[in-house]
Protein backbone atom coordinates (compact mmCIF):
# COMPACT_ATOMS: atom_id res chain seq x y z
CA UNK A 1 0.00 0.00 0.00
CA UNK A 2 1.18 3.77 -0.70
CA UNK A 3 1.86 5.79 2.39
CA UNK A 4 0.41 8.90 1.26
CA UNK A 5 1.46 12.07 2.55
CA UNK A 6 0.51 15.44 2.64
CA UNK A 7 2.18 19.29 4.44
CA UNK A 8 1.97 22.59 3.92
CA UNK A 9 4.65 25.19 2.43
CA UNK A 10 4.87 28.25 2.78
CA UNK A 11 4.24 30.30 -0.87
CA UNK A 12 6.84 29.68 -3.29
CA UNK A 13 8.19 33.19 -3.02
CA UNK A 14 11.27 32.77 -4.99
CA UNK A 15 12.12 33.60 -8.29
CA UNK A 16 10.66 30.16 -9.20
CA UNK A 17 7.16 32.08 -9.54
CA UNK A 18 7.96 35.78 -10.66
CA UNK A 19 6.41 35.19 -13.57
CA UNK A 20 2.97 35.05 -11.71
CA UNK A 21 1.76 37.94 -10.06
CA UNK A 22 -0.85 36.23 -8.16
CA UNK A 23 0.34 33.98 -5.38
CA UNK A 24 -1.31 32.64 -2.42
CA UNK A 25 -0.18 32.13 1.13
CA UNK A 26 0.32 28.49 1.31
CA UNK A 27 0.67 25.83 -1.69
CA UNK A 28 0.15 22.35 -0.38
CA UNK A 29 2.05 19.70 -1.48
CA UNK A 30 1.17 15.94 -1.80
CA UNK A 31 3.47 13.36 -2.04
CA UNK A 32 2.86 9.64 -2.59
CA UNK A 33 5.65 7.52 -1.78
CA UNK A 34 5.82 3.61 -1.81
CA UNK A 35 6.55 1.94 0.82
CA UNK A 36 8.40 -1.31 -1.23
CA UNK A 37 9.89 1.02 -3.67
CA UNK A 38 13.19 1.00 -2.67
CA UNK A 39 15.53 3.86 -3.22
CA UNK A 40 14.78 3.85 -7.32
CA UNK A 41 18.94 5.42 -8.03
CA UNK A 42 19.35 2.94 -10.90
CA UNK A 43 15.92 2.30 -12.43
CA UNK A 44 15.60 5.40 -14.59
CA UNK A 45 15.69 4.67 -18.02
CA UNK A 46 17.37 7.50 -19.11
CA UNK A 47 20.07 6.45 -16.40
CA UNK A 48 20.63 3.38 -17.90
CA UNK A 49 24.29 1.59 -17.82
CA UNK A 50 26.84 2.46 -19.78
CA UNK A 51 27.80 0.12 -22.34
CA UNK A 52 30.83 -1.93 -21.71
CA UNK A 53 32.40 -1.06 -24.83
CA UNK A 54 31.14 2.48 -25.16
CA UNK A 55 33.99 4.98 -26.64
CA UNK A 56 34.14 8.49 -24.56
CA UNK A 57 34.97 11.80 -26.16
CA UNK A 58 38.88 12.66 -25.86
CA UNK A 59 38.86 15.45 -27.03
CA UNK A 60 37.18 17.26 -23.70
CA UNK A 61 39.25 19.71 -21.60
CA UNK A 62 40.11 18.86 -17.94
CA UNK A 63 41.15 20.85 -15.12
CA UNK A 64 39.11 23.76 -16.56
CA UNK A 65 35.98 25.10 -17.29
CA UNK A 66 34.54 24.79 -20.56
CA UNK A 67 31.73 27.21 -21.27
CA UNK A 68 28.80 26.65 -23.79
CA UNK A 69 29.04 23.15 -24.72
CA UNK A 70 26.57 22.19 -26.94
CA UNK A 71 24.93 18.80 -26.86
CA UNK A 72 25.49 17.25 -30.50
CA UNK A 73 21.81 15.97 -31.37
CA UNK A 74 19.93 19.61 -30.34
CA UNK A 75 22.58 22.39 -30.19
CA UNK A 76 20.08 24.88 -28.95
CA UNK A 77 20.81 22.88 -25.34
CA UNK A 78 24.12 23.74 -24.17
CA UNK A 79 25.93 23.46 -20.78
CA UNK A 80 29.15 24.28 -18.49
CA UNK A 81 31.30 21.72 -18.01
CA UNK A 82 33.96 20.91 -15.41
CA UNK A 83 36.29 17.47 -15.41
CA UNK A 84 38.89 16.55 -12.87
CA UNK A 85 42.71 17.09 -14.13
CA UNK A 86 42.97 13.94 -13.35
CA UNK A 87 39.71 12.25 -15.16
CA UNK A 88 40.55 9.22 -16.89
CA UNK A 89 37.31 8.05 -19.09
CA UNK A 90 38.85 4.19 -18.18
CA UNK A 91 36.87 5.19 -14.98
CA UNK A 92 33.38 6.04 -13.85
CA UNK A 93 33.30 9.06 -12.26
CA UNK A 94 30.42 10.47 -10.39
CA UNK A 95 28.54 13.86 -11.86
CA UNK A 96 26.50 16.82 -10.29
CA UNK A 97 24.03 18.43 -12.63
CA UNK A 98 23.30 22.23 -11.75
CA UNK A 99 20.27 24.22 -12.62
CA UNK A 100 20.16 27.68 -12.01
CA UNK A 101 16.91 29.69 -11.48
CA UNK A 102 18.42 32.07 -14.23
CA UNK A 103 19.98 30.03 -16.80
CA UNK A 104 23.74 30.61 -15.69
CA UNK A 105 25.16 27.30 -16.19
CA UNK A 106 28.94 28.79 -15.53
CA UNK A 107 28.65 30.35 -12.04
CA UNK A 108 27.79 27.22 -10.04
CA UNK A 109 30.19 25.18 -11.94
CA UNK A 110 32.70 27.86 -11.32
CA UNK A 111 32.21 28.50 -7.91
CA UNK A 112 31.80 24.66 -7.06
CA UNK A 113 34.89 23.43 -9.62
CA UNK A 114 37.50 23.36 -6.61
CA UNK A 115 35.69 21.13 -4.83
CA UNK A 116 35.17 19.19 -7.51
CA UNK A 117 38.76 18.77 -8.08
CA UNK A 118 39.36 17.90 -4.74
CA UNK A 119 36.56 14.92 -4.38
CA UNK A 120 36.65 13.94 -8.34
CA UNK A 121 33.77 14.95 -9.82
CA UNK A 122 32.24 15.71 -12.94
CA UNK A 123 30.09 19.04 -12.79
CA UNK A 124 27.64 19.95 -15.56
CA UNK A 125 25.77 23.68 -15.27
CA UNK A 126 22.88 24.19 -17.85
CA UNK A 127 22.54 27.27 -19.58
CA UNK A 128 19.08 26.71 -20.57
CA UNK A 129 17.35 25.66 -17.46
CA UNK A 130 15.32 28.78 -15.77
CA UNK A 131 12.29 29.98 -14.33
CA UNK A 132 9.05 30.23 -16.01
CA UNK A 133 9.34 27.09 -17.79
CA UNK A 134 6.90 24.54 -18.06
CA UNK A 135 8.28 21.48 -17.19
CA UNK A 136 8.01 19.31 -20.30
CA UNK A 137 10.61 21.95 -21.84
CA UNK A 138 12.23 21.94 -18.99
CA UNK A 139 12.50 17.88 -18.93
CA UNK A 140 13.01 18.01 -22.89
CA UNK A 141 16.20 19.93 -21.91
CA UNK A 142 17.50 17.58 -19.08
CA UNK A 143 16.90 14.35 -21.15
CA UNK A 144 19.16 16.04 -24.00
CA UNK A 145 21.69 17.49 -21.54
CA UNK A 146 21.92 13.60 -19.72
CA UNK A 147 22.16 11.87 -22.56
CA UNK A 148 25.13 14.17 -24.21
CA UNK A 149 27.14 14.43 -21.29
CA UNK A 150 26.85 10.38 -20.76
CA UNK A 151 27.53 9.72 -23.94
CA UNK A 152 30.47 11.83 -23.82
CA UNK A 153 31.90 11.46 -20.25
CA UNK A 154 32.35 8.21 -18.19
CA UNK A 155 29.45 8.88 -15.66
CA UNK A 156 28.71 6.59 -12.73
CA UNK A 157 25.21 5.65 -12.66
CA UNK A 158 24.71 4.83 -9.36
CA UNK A 159 26.72 8.63 -8.70
CA UNK A 160 24.26 10.99 -10.59
CA UNK A 161 23.36 13.82 -8.21
CA UNK A 162 21.41 17.12 -9.14
CA UNK A 163 21.36 20.27 -7.23
CA UNK A 164 19.73 23.95 -7.46
CA UNK A 165 18.90 27.59 -6.44
CA UNK A 166 15.72 28.49 -6.10
CA UNK A 167 13.41 27.50 -9.42
CA UNK A 168 16.54 25.31 -10.12
CA UNK A 169 16.24 23.63 -7.00
CA UNK A 170 12.87 22.93 -7.95
CA UNK A 171 14.26 21.41 -10.95
CA UNK A 172 16.82 19.72 -9.47
CA UNK A 173 13.66 17.60 -7.09
CA UNK A 174 11.72 17.40 -9.91
CA UNK A 175 14.11 15.51 -11.78
CA UNK A 176 14.74 13.31 -8.53
CA UNK A 177 10.67 12.78 -8.33
CA UNK A 178 10.01 12.47 -11.91
CA UNK A 179 12.54 10.73 -13.81
CA UNK A 180 14.95 9.01 -10.59
CA UNK A 181 18.24 7.48 -10.79
CA UNK A 182 19.26 10.50 -8.75
CA UNK A 183 21.26 9.40 -5.97
CA UNK A 184 21.00 12.80 -4.13
CA UNK A 185 19.56 16.48 -4.20
CA UNK A 186 21.55 19.31 -3.13
CA UNK A 187 18.91 22.00 -2.92
CA UNK A 188 19.24 25.64 -2.21
CA UNK A 189 17.19 28.65 -1.39
CA UNK A 190 13.88 26.64 -2.04
CA UNK A 191 11.86 22.79 -1.80
CA UNK A 192 10.16 20.78 -3.96
CA UNK A 193 8.26 21.19 -6.69
CA UNK A 194 3.90 21.25 -6.59
CA UNK A 195 3.88 17.47 -6.98
CA UNK A 196 0.05 15.76 -7.33
CA UNK A 197 1.18 12.35 -8.85
CA UNK A 198 2.93 9.05 -6.97
CA UNK A 199 6.54 8.59 -7.06
CA UNK A 200 8.21 5.72 -4.91
CA UNK A 201 11.52 6.93 -5.60
CA UNK A 202 13.74 8.26 -2.05
CA UNK A 203 16.66 10.13 -2.60
CA UNK A 204 19.16 11.51 0.12
CA UNK A 205 18.24 15.33 0.34
CA UNK A 206 20.55 17.92 1.56
CA UNK A 207 18.61 21.66 2.28
CA UNK A 208 20.74 24.59 2.25
CA UNK A 209 19.37 28.24 3.11
CA UNK A 210 20.45 31.39 4.52
CA UNK A 211 18.58 32.60 7.93
CA UNK A 212 17.80 35.88 6.20
CA UNK A 213 16.25 33.85 3.38
CA UNK A 214 12.37 34.50 2.64
CA UNK A 215 12.46 30.53 2.08
CA UNK A 216 13.42 29.40 5.25
CA UNK A 217 10.11 28.14 6.34
CA UNK A 218 9.63 26.51 3.30
CA UNK A 219 12.84 24.68 3.64
CA UNK A 220 12.01 23.83 7.01
CA UNK A 221 8.78 22.61 6.64
CA UNK A 222 9.46 20.46 3.85
CA UNK A 223 12.71 19.23 6.47
CA UNK A 224 10.04 18.15 9.27
CA UNK A 225 8.25 16.39 6.75
CA UNK A 226 11.08 14.59 4.90
CA UNK A 227 11.75 13.38 8.42
CA UNK A 228 8.62 11.93 9.44
CA UNK A 229 8.65 9.88 5.66
CA UNK A 230 11.87 7.99 6.28
CA UNK A 231 13.69 10.66 3.38
CA UNK A 232 17.83 10.55 4.70
CA UNK A 233 18.02 14.03 4.69
CA UNK A 234 19.81 17.15 6.23
CA UNK A 235 18.71 21.15 6.58
CA UNK A 236 21.88 23.09 6.70
CA UNK A 237 21.21 26.95 7.70
CA UNK A 238 24.25 29.59 7.78
CA UNK A 239 24.66 33.32 7.45
CA UNK A 240 22.89 34.80 4.15
CA UNK A 241 19.73 35.43 1.70
CA UNK A 242 18.49 34.37 -1.31
CA UNK A 243 21.37 33.16 -3.58
CA UNK A 244 23.89 29.60 -4.32
CA UNK A 245 25.33 28.67 -1.27
CA UNK A 246 28.82 29.49 -0.26
CA UNK A 247 31.99 27.24 -1.42
CA UNK A 248 32.38 25.83 1.82
CA UNK A 249 28.55 25.59 2.43
CA UNK A 250 28.43 23.43 -0.58
CA UNK A 251 31.44 21.16 0.05
CA UNK A 252 29.41 20.26 3.87
CA UNK A 253 26.73 19.29 1.38
CA UNK A 254 28.75 17.16 -0.64
CA UNK A 255 30.99 15.42 2.23
CA UNK A 256 27.33 14.66 3.80
CA UNK A 257 26.17 13.65 0.24
CA UNK A 258 29.04 10.81 -0.08
CA UNK A 259 29.41 9.82 3.45
CA UNK A 260 25.44 8.72 2.88
CA UNK A 261 27.00 6.89 -0.58
CA UNK A 262 29.72 5.06 2.09
CA UNK A 263 26.48 4.05 4.05
CA UNK A 264 24.47 3.11 0.99
CA UNK A 265 27.92 0.49 -0.44
CA UNK A 266 27.76 3.08 -3.61
CA UNK A 267 31.22 3.99 -2.59
CA UNK A 268 34.14 2.55 -0.23
CA UNK A 269 34.79 3.93 3.11
CA UNK A 270 36.83 6.42 3.16
CA UNK A 271 38.56 7.92 7.03
CA UNK A 272 39.60 10.87 4.97
CA UNK A 273 35.99 11.62 3.99
CA UNK A 274 34.70 10.66 7.80
CA UNK A 275 37.17 13.01 9.60
CA UNK A 276 36.46 15.54 7.13
CA UNK A 277 32.90 15.42 7.59
CA UNK A 278 33.31 15.64 12.01
CA UNK A 279 36.06 18.08 11.28
CA UNK A 280 33.05 20.26 9.67
CA UNK A 281 30.23 19.23 11.16
CA UNK A 282 32.02 20.07 15.09
CA UNK A 283 33.17 23.54 14.13
CA UNK A 284 29.61 24.41 12.60
CA UNK A 285 28.14 22.84 15.69
CA UNK A 286 30.45 24.84 18.23
CA UNK A 287 30.16 28.14 16.33
CA UNK A 288 25.95 27.70 16.56
CA UNK A 289 26.61 26.70 20.58
CA UNK A 290 29.04 29.98 21.13
CA UNK A 291 26.40 32.13 19.48
CA UNK A 292 23.32 31.09 21.29
CA UNK A 293 21.95 29.37 18.26
CA UNK A 294 20.45 26.53 19.96
CA UNK A 295 17.97 25.08 17.20
CA UNK A 296 20.71 25.04 14.61
CA UNK A 297 23.30 23.77 16.86
CA UNK A 298 20.47 20.84 17.74
CA UNK A 299 19.55 20.08 14.25
CA UNK A 300 23.51 20.06 13.20
CA UNK A 301 23.90 17.55 16.31
CA UNK A 302 20.67 15.33 15.37
CA UNK A 303 22.19 15.32 11.78
CA UNK A 304 25.67 13.68 12.98
CA UNK A 305 24.17 11.40 14.91
CA UNK A 306 22.19 9.93 12.48
CA UNK A 307 24.65 10.22 9.30
CA UNK A 308 27.75 8.21 11.33
CA UNK A 309 25.59 6.08 13.27
CA UNK A 310 27.08 2.44 12.12
CA UNK A 311 29.92 4.06 10.87
CA UNK A 312 31.72 5.70 14.32
CA UNK A 313 31.18 5.92 17.77
CA UNK A 314 28.11 9.12 18.19
CA UNK A 315 28.14 9.29 21.77
CA UNK A 316 30.10 11.66 22.53
CA UNK A 317 27.49 13.85 20.16
CA UNK A 318 24.67 11.99 21.52
CA UNK A 319 25.70 13.84 24.98
CA UNK A 320 26.36 17.39 23.57
CA UNK A 321 22.62 16.68 21.87
CA UNK A 322 21.85 16.18 25.44
CA UNK A 323 22.90 18.89 26.89
CA UNK A 324 21.57 21.51 24.18
CA UNK A 325 18.63 19.88 24.62
CA UNK A 326 18.23 20.53 28.43
CA UNK A 327 19.41 23.85 28.33
CA UNK A 328 17.16 26.98 28.85
CA UNK A 329 18.43 28.73 25.68
CA UNK A 330 16.96 26.21 23.42
CA UNK A 331 13.85 25.22 25.18
CA UNK A 332 13.27 28.65 24.71
CA UNK A 333 14.08 28.98 20.80
CA UNK A 334 12.18 25.84 20.34
CA UNK A 335 9.22 26.90 22.07
CA UNK A 336 9.56 30.36 20.41
CA UNK A 337 9.84 28.28 16.71
CA UNK A 338 6.56 28.04 15.79
CA UNK A 339 4.50 31.42 17.01
CA UNK A 340 7.42 33.53 14.97
CA UNK A 341 6.89 31.39 11.72
CA UNK A 342 2.96 32.05 12.36
CA UNK A 343 3.88 35.68 12.22
CA UNK A 344 6.06 36.01 10.04
CA UNK A 345 3.56 34.22 7.78
CA UNK A 346 0.95 36.75 8.59
CA UNK A 347 3.46 39.36 7.56
CA UNK A 348 4.30 37.90 4.41
CA UNK A 349 0.34 38.10 3.57
CA UNK A 350 -0.37 41.18 4.73
CA UNK A 351 2.84 42.65 2.36
CA UNK A 352 1.19 40.79 -0.79
CA UNK A 353 -1.92 42.08 0.06
CA UNK A 354 -1.01 45.68 0.70
CA UNK A 355 1.60 46.11 -1.84
CA UNK A 356 -0.51 47.44 -4.99
CA UNK A 357 -3.02 49.69 -2.67
CA UNK A 358 -0.38 51.77 -0.68
CA UNK A 359 1.87 54.32 -1.11
CA UNK A 360 5.57 55.73 -1.21
CA UNK A 361 5.49 57.07 2.66
CA UNK A 362 3.00 54.28 4.01
CA UNK A 363 6.25 51.45 2.44
CA UNK A 364 8.96 54.23 3.85
CA UNK A 365 6.99 53.65 7.30
CA UNK A 366 6.40 50.41 6.49
CA UNK A 367 9.97 49.41 6.26
CA UNK A 368 11.23 51.56 8.72
CA UNK A 369 9.37 49.64 11.16
CA UNK A 370 10.44 46.67 10.19
CA UNK A 371 14.06 47.91 10.96
CA UNK A 372 13.67 48.81 13.79
CA UNK A 373 11.97 45.43 14.60
CA UNK A 374 15.09 43.99 13.93
CA UNK A 375 17.27 45.76 15.21
CA UNK A 376 15.60 45.85 18.58
CA UNK A 377 14.79 42.39 18.52
CA UNK A 378 14.67 40.24 21.81
CA UNK A 379 16.00 37.03 20.07
CA UNK A 380 18.39 36.10 17.09
CA UNK A 381 15.49 34.18 15.53
CA UNK A 382 12.96 37.23 15.92
CA UNK A 383 15.68 39.76 14.25
CA UNK A 384 16.04 36.85 12.28
CA UNK A 385 12.66 36.68 11.16
CA UNK A 386 12.14 40.66 10.23
CA UNK A 387 14.76 40.58 8.02
CA UNK A 388 13.55 37.88 6.27
CA UNK A 389 9.88 39.66 5.86
CA UNK A 390 11.83 42.87 4.61
CA UNK A 391 13.65 40.47 2.21
CA UNK A 392 10.31 38.78 1.02
CA UNK A 393 8.97 42.84 0.52
CA UNK A 394 11.95 42.82 -1.78
CA UNK A 395 11.09 39.58 -4.05
CA UNK A 396 7.43 41.39 -4.07
CA UNK A 397 8.46 44.41 -5.29
CA UNK A 398 10.46 42.17 -8.14
CA UNK A 399 7.30 40.37 -9.35
CA UNK A 400 4.76 43.36 -9.02
CA UNK A 401 7.15 45.42 -10.63
CA UNK A 402 8.12 42.60 -13.34
CA UNK A 403 4.37 42.31 -14.21
CA UNK A 404 3.62 45.92 -14.63
CA UNK A 405 6.34 46.46 -16.90
CA UNK A 406 5.59 42.99 -19.16
CA UNK A 407 1.77 44.39 -19.38
CA UNK A 408 2.97 47.74 -20.06
CA UNK A 409 1.86 49.79 -17.21
CA UNK A 410 4.47 51.80 -17.01
CA UNK A 411 2.39 54.14 -14.03
CA UNK A 412 2.57 51.50 -11.29
CA UNK A 413 5.75 50.31 -12.55
CA UNK A 414 7.42 53.70 -11.52
CA UNK A 415 5.44 53.22 -8.14
CA UNK A 416 6.59 49.77 -7.60
CA UNK A 417 10.17 50.18 -8.52
CA UNK A 418 10.47 53.11 -5.38
CA UNK A 419 9.24 50.50 -2.93
CA UNK A 420 11.75 48.27 -4.63
CA UNK A 421 14.47 50.34 -4.01
CA UNK A 422 13.49 51.05 -0.44
CA UNK A 423 12.94 47.80 0.64
CA UNK A 424 16.25 46.04 -0.94
CA UNK A 425 18.47 48.18 -2.73
CA UNK A 426 21.30 46.35 -3.04
CA UNK A 427 19.19 44.55 -5.61
CA UNK A 428 20.81 43.91 -8.73
CA UNK A 429 17.31 43.19 -10.12
CA UNK A 430 16.26 46.44 -9.15
CA UNK A 431 18.58 48.61 -11.41
CA UNK A 432 17.88 46.44 -14.58
CA UNK A 433 14.14 46.94 -13.88
CA UNK A 434 14.49 50.61 -14.17
CA UNK A 435 16.91 50.70 -16.87
CA UNK A 436 13.97 48.37 -18.43
CA UNK A 437 11.57 51.03 -17.61
CA UNK A 438 13.22 53.72 -19.15
CA UNK A 439 14.38 52.27 -21.95
CA UNK A 440 10.48 51.71 -22.09
CA UNK A 441 10.14 55.43 -21.35
CA UNK A 442 12.47 56.25 -24.31
CA UNK A 443 15.49 57.83 -21.76
CA UNK A 444 18.85 55.89 -23.42
CA UNK A 445 20.71 57.80 -20.66
CA UNK A 446 18.74 57.11 -17.68
CA UNK A 447 18.80 53.72 -19.16
CA UNK A 448 22.17 52.89 -19.63
CA UNK A 449 22.70 54.30 -16.00
CA UNK A 450 20.47 51.89 -14.65
CA UNK A 451 22.18 49.25 -16.23
CA UNK A 452 25.28 50.12 -14.99
CA UNK A 453 24.18 50.21 -10.95
CA UNK A 454 23.17 46.93 -11.44
CA UNK A 455 25.99 45.60 -13.20
CA UNK A 456 28.28 47.03 -10.39
CA UNK A 457 26.25 45.55 -7.46
CA UNK A 458 26.63 42.18 -9.38
CA UNK A 459 24.16 41.35 -12.25
CA UNK A 460 25.51 38.98 -14.25
CA UNK A 461 23.13 37.69 -16.78
CA UNK A 462 25.11 38.41 -20.69
CA UNK A 463 22.03 36.34 -22.43
CA UNK A 464 19.27 38.06 -21.01
CA UNK A 465 21.18 41.47 -21.71
CA UNK A 466 21.56 40.29 -25.06
CA UNK A 467 17.92 39.20 -25.46
CA UNK A 468 15.67 41.28 -23.91
CA UNK A 469 13.70 43.28 -26.30
CA UNK A 470 13.24 46.51 -24.18
CA UNK A 471 17.42 47.20 -24.90
CA UNK A 472 16.66 46.21 -28.86
CA UNK A 473 17.26 50.42 -29.35
CA UNK A 474 20.64 50.56 -27.24
CA UNK A 475 21.60 47.39 -27.97
CA UNK A 476 24.37 48.77 -31.02
CA UNK A 477 25.47 51.93 -28.72
CA UNK A 478 28.88 51.29 -27.74
CA UNK A 479 28.23 52.14 -24.14
CA UNK A 480 25.85 49.13 -23.87
CA UNK A 481 28.89 46.98 -25.72
CA UNK A 482 30.69 48.01 -22.10
CA UNK A 483 28.36 47.53 -19.89
CA UNK A 484 28.37 43.49 -21.40
CA UNK A 485 31.36 43.15 -21.11
CA UNK A 486 31.60 44.32 -17.34
CA UNK A 487 28.37 42.11 -16.85
CA UNK A 488 30.41 39.58 -18.37
CA UNK A 489 33.18 39.73 -16.23
CA UNK A 490 31.00 39.40 -12.86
Amino acid sequence: MPLYFTFVIASSKSCFLRKNILFSLTVTVLFFVSCNAGNGRQDSNNQSGQAAAQTFDASLTKGAVTDSMACRKDASQTYALYLPSYYNSAKAFPCIYFFDAHARGSLPVKTYKDIAEKYGFVLVGSDVSQNGTSWDVTNTGVQALMEDTRSRINIDAKRIYTAGFSGGARVACSIAILNGGVAGVIGSAAGFPRVEQPFGKKFDYFGIVGDYDFNLPEMEQLDNALEQNGFTHQLLTSSGIHGWPTAADFQTGLLWLQINAVKEHLQPGNDTLLAALKSDFEKRIAEATSAGEWTKAHGLLVGIIRLLNGLTDVASYTKQLAGVDNSTGYKEAAAARGPLMQEEMKQQQELQQQFPMQGEKWWAEKIKQLDQRAQHAKTTGERQMNKRVLNYLGLVGYMYTDHALKTGDLTNAAAYLKVFKMADPKNPDCGYLLAVYYSEKGDRNAALTALDESISLGFNEVTKLKSDPAFSSIRADAAFKVLLKKAANN
